[in-house]
């Protein structure tokens, strides 16, 4: 039993570790060694878990591709009254959510179009967020904003802030999420959030 235990924790430091490293360097540019340091054993012990790097590239997606979200947590702090405070709790409970998955998006951006199997599990916008803030906007305002339409206004709203999340990680090389950085992207959001707030009255007019 302790075997397989101690197989199953190095499986996943390996996983994790790379994560960072794909996520880093790209997948050309990653190589086990560097995995094998990150993740805090050698290469020969790499190669009885996976095949060859490759494998291991696919497995690091199917091991961290789904993001999931606290519906409960999200339903208890909407007022379903007030569209400009519920877009504001939902926009810094994505962007936190996003941030602490940048990895993953890091890969699906940079190594993504390069691997066709891959196609199943890429994300840019995540369909659990996604299918909360449609659901959301047609709620709030039921036989007025079309299906079609609050998918539109949704997709704007979390483009904006995966491209936001992007930029503070890559080009100001900000690693973790923090109070500070939740500060900066309440700032950030809060335009976002103006932005969503005019599509949705103004799809709400022409009804």
């Amino acid at each position: 039993m302790a075997t397989t235990k101690g197989f199953e924790e190095t499986h996943e430091r390996i996983l994790q570790g790379a994560l960072r490293v794909f996520s880093q360097k790209g997948y050309s540019a990653a190589t086990i060694k560097d995995i094998s340091k990150e993740a805090g054993c050698n290469s020969v012990t790499i190669f009885r878990h996976f095949e060859d790097k490759l494998a291991l590239f696919y497995a690091v997606v199917e091991r961290f591709h789904m993001v999931e979200i606290d519906e409960d947590y999200l339903q208890a702090r909407l007022t379903y009254t007030n569209l400009h405070m519920d877009l504001t709790v939902l926009s810094g409970y994505f962007f936190e959510v996003l941030f602490q998955h940048m990895d993953i998006l890091r890969i699906f951006v940079e190594d993504g179009p390069n691997f066709e199997p891959l196609a199943k599990r890429l994300w840019c916008i995540p369909a659990s967020m996604r299918n909360f803030m449609v659901e959301y906007l047609q709620a709030m305002y039921p036989n007025v904003i079309s299906l079609q339409d609050a998918v539109l206004i949704t997709e704007t709203f979390l483009s904006y802030m995966v491209r936001t999340c992007l930029r503070m990680n890559v080009h100001e090389g900000i690693q973790e999420y923090s109070k500070e950085i939740a500060k900066r992207a309440a700032e950030v959001m809060a335009g976002s959030v103006e932005m969503t707030v005019a599509l949705c009255l103004l799809h709400v007019g022409k009804a």
